[in-house]
């Protein structure tokens, strides 16, 4: 594609993935405009070269592709569709197409209100963190026409390493679900290995060396243990987000009848970890909830591992026969 037949971009959301997806148009040349709730993030792209648009309408009115970026369902509805909201400014032929998480039903009613303004909609959940948004290299879902998936694949693969097409409007939003559900299993069992291990005399390292030697070794042990490890819970994605997907993913269970209690479970702990006051902390921050749990900071210090073996031969706590 030459610097002549890019689409005019326009980036609405500008939060830890927004902004790290508006850079990457920047940096490949694509005319680039951005709104923000707050202006500070739209100014530092303008120094980079973007536009700041007013306001969504404004937004919508001068690119020929719109993507948003928002953080929940609701504010995404106030975005699109409030007062001078993207779809007041819309024409069409504009695409817009929506990289949140925000679950089925809600990607099901953006998509029919964009068909009456004459846009074409294209759900398109991301996954890759914010290092994946700076570097270009997030995984897209997408749900929506198969053409138009086709069609916007230029776009979608200047910020994206790849892009999968799931199926119709609302099966990439549960796709997202289910990613995060999976997520939430992984980071819970790594905070609640290593909060064991540590009660154990174990250091987080040597867990990480024995998981990523195992079967079940990934990436995503080193990413987070490593961040718990050197308690660094710098927000990529907040508690306060995987909280809400969570929610979303429960719903979606519930809808199709589908029974999830481990994820119900886990979504305890992580309700837990914001009750302690860090849901704007990265999803890291959740071995604090089952470190609070486990009385970590306390006077109970006793370790079962000084239980005689007896105990679990007999069932006598004291080791008797």
């Amino acid at each position: 594609m030459s610097t002549h037949d890019r689409p005019r971009i326009g980036v609405a959301g500008l939060g830890i993935m927004g902004s790290g997806i508006a850079q990457n148009f920047l940096r490949k040349g694509f005319p680039l405009t951005v709104w923000n709730r707050t202006r500070r993030a739209a100014d530092a792209l303008a120094h980079e070269g973007a536009t700041v648009a007013a306001t969504p309408r404004e937004l919508a009115e001068q690119v020929d592709v719109v993507i948003t970026c928002l953080s929940t369902p609701h504010v995404l509805g106030a975005v699109a569709t409030g007062h001078d909201g993207i779809l007041s400014g819309a024409r069409p032929g504009l695409r817009w197409i929506e990289t949140s998480t925000i679950g089925r039903p809600t990607a099901l009613a953006m998509a029919e209100g964009a068909k009456k303004y004459g846009v074409e909609f294209l759900e398109a959940p991301v996954t890759g963190s914010k290092q994946g948004a700076r570097d270009g290299t997030l995984v897209v879902m997408t749900g929506g026409p198969a053409e138009l998936h086709t069609a916007c694949l230029p776009v979608l693969e200047a910020f994206a390493s790849k892009v999968i097409y799931v199926g119709p409007t609302g099966t990439a939003a549960v796709m997202k679900l289910i990613g995060n559900t999976i997520i939430s299993f992984m980071l819970e069992g790594l905070a609640e290995g290593a909060t064991l291990g540590a009660r154990a005399g174990i250091p987080m390292e040597k867990v990480l060396e024995v998981i990523q030697a195992s079967g079940f070794a990934s990436p995503y042990w080193n990413f987070k243990g490593g961040a718990m490890a050197r308690r660094d819970f710098e927000t990529h994605f907040s508690l306060d987000l995987l909280h809400k997907d969570q929610t979303l993913a429960l719903a979606e269970a519930q809808w199709y009848r589908v029974p999830m209690p481990g994820l119900a479970a886990i979504q305890q702990m992580t309700s837990m970890a914001r009750a302690l006051g860090h849901g704007r902390e990265d999803i890291a921050a959740q071995v604090k909830a089952v470190e609070a749990a486990a009385g970590f900071g306390t006077e109970r210090t006793e370790r079962h591992s000084e239980v005689p073996w007896a105990a679990f031969l007999t069932g006598d706590p004291s080791g008797r026969r």
